[in-house]
């Protein structure tokens, strides 16, 4: 499963072979030098939206962050990841449940 560390470690590696300097990206992205220090470092979530800034100035796929993890063979899109994403936030099993049900009814039709 891919972790916040690991995706800040992507982050850094595509960083470098792009040449840049943690100030650099973070020009590009209109934040601090920090706050790409935090995303390198796993200290700070780093959002889709964001993935995919990243992704563009890198001129990588989005699931090139994801190379490592499970989701690899299964090649998914960004609306596959943010939809995964969502889900993993649900807590309540019932609702959990109750989503997979709406989900299957919808591919059903």
């Amino acid at each position: 499963m891919f972790n916040s560390v690991d995706i800040g470690m992507k982050i850094r590696e595509h960083r470098i072979k792009a040449g840049l300097t943690q100030e650099g990206l973070a020009a590009f992205l209109g934040i601090t030098f920090q706050q790409v220090q935090k995303y390198e470092r796993g200290i700070t979530k780093v959002n889709l939206d964001r993935l995919q800034q990243l992704a563009e100035i890198f001129r990588v796929p989005t699931s090139s962050f994801f190379e490592d993890s499970q989701f690899k063979a299964y090649d998914l899109s960004a609306k596959e990841m943010t939809l995964l994403k969502s889900f993993r936030e649900i807590k309540d099993e019932v609702s959990q449940n109750s989503l997979i049900h709406i989900v299957e009814r919808i591919g059903k039709s």
